[in-house]
């Protein structure tokens, strides 16, 4: 297999060009840290952005900064730190900025952060047939032409490489803490979720609940006081979030409508849920309860790609394919990108 390392954002054009040109299957390659979203995909060369990583500008007072595609998120965490502030993702300090927006990975905060795709401002890419492309603006409020920085967000690479991304920052917060209970399950989770206000992320487990705190020192300590009135807990230090089954040979993670979560996770042996949101991670072992437990989630409206280890996206129906196939073939005409990764490519 080829291996292409392009230094700039016109030898990433130029790569992509030729290799539209010469039919040979392309897979855009980061940190590899979010490889085990999407379909398997059969390529002949892999196009790496880590060599693209500069930090193009950051101006706290602003609230945006500016990487190159291939800039390790812990690379950008450290200089948005020295700022006071932070872009709100979950990734692993080895995760590229741009790997992580192709995989669209939310964090899980999102209660109190908002969606990634809300994050990316303005993007630059390059697309299946080498042509570069802007969209967006370096501010916080654009309205102005078509969000195709939006479209390219969680499209796995399969539309377009990113080469350059503008993300909307934040203030860290002065005072966090992580509770765990000693007790779980989604109903003590929608409890702890609705009776104590501002928590950030609240994560049900069977036999736990974890939850995130965030703020100021004296809001910070108030959510404490409102969630030991409800369960007991304890400050946990460890990392938030954790490392999701790190044992499990598969790991999904379904999403439904947040008040369908208990028919979805009904006799999982083990889940993490995020409530308010009606996201939840499950691990399988055997590929016949995957099955089964992707046939639920397709009757209660939702998904259940794999986001570790085989399964790829599953096979529930997509919405507008002939839409999502046209857009597929204007940004990559020849169908170089990561063939067959997506729900529709």
């Amino acid at each position: 297999m080829d291996l292409i390392h392009p230094h700039s954002a016109d030898a990433v054009a130029t790569a992509l060009s030729e290799a539209s040109r010469d039919g040979a299957r392309v897979l855009l390659v980061g940190g590899r840290t979010q490889m085990g979203r999407g379909n398997p995909a059969e390529v002949d060369a892999e196009l790496w952005t880590t060599l693209l990583d500069r930090v193009i500008a950051y101006e706290p007072d602003e609230m945006i900064a500016v990487a190159e595609a291939g800039v390790r998120v812990g690379e950008l965490r450290r200089v948005l730190a020295e700022g006071g502030q932070e872009w709100p993702v979950d990734a692993d300090d080895e995760a590229t900025v741009g790997g992580v927006v192709a995989a669209g990975a939310d964090s899980v905060r999102q209660l109190g952060v908002g969606l990634l795709r809300d994050t990316v401002v303005e993007v630059e890419a390059a697309t299946g047939d080498g042509r570069r492309i802007r969209s967006g603006a370096r501010v916080v409020k654009n309205v102005t032409g078509f969000d195709l920085h939006r479209l390219l967000t969680g499209s796995l690479g399969t539309l377009a490489c990113l080469t350059q991304i503008a993300v909307k920052v934040r203030p860290l917060p002065r005072a966090t803490c992580t509770l765990v209970t000693t007790e779980g399950g989604l109903e003590l989770g929608r409890r702890l979720l609705d009776e104590v206000q501002g928590l950030v992320s609240v994560l049900a487990e069977p036999d736990h609940v974890r939850l995130r705190l965030e703020g100021w020192p004296r809001e910070v300590e108030a959510q404490t006081a409102a969630v030991k009135a409800i369960a007991a807990a304890e400050v946990d230090d460890g990392p938030f979030p954790p490392p999701v089954f790190p044992q499990a040979a598969v790991v999904v993670e379904a999403g439904v409508v947040p008040s369908k979560l208990p028919d979805l996770l009904d006799g999982a042996g083990g889940f993490r849920a995020l409530m308010g949101v009606g996201t939840a991670w499950v691990p399988f072992d055997d590929p016949d309860g995957l099955t089964l437990f992707r046939a639920r989630a397709t009757d209660l409206g939702g998904v259940a790609p794999a986001v570790r280890g085989p399964g790829g996206l599953g096979e529930a129906p997509v919405a507008a394919v002939d839409v999502q196939r046209r857009v597929k073939a204007a940004f990559d005409p020849a169908g170089i990108l990561a063939p067959g990764r997506g729900w529709t490519t």
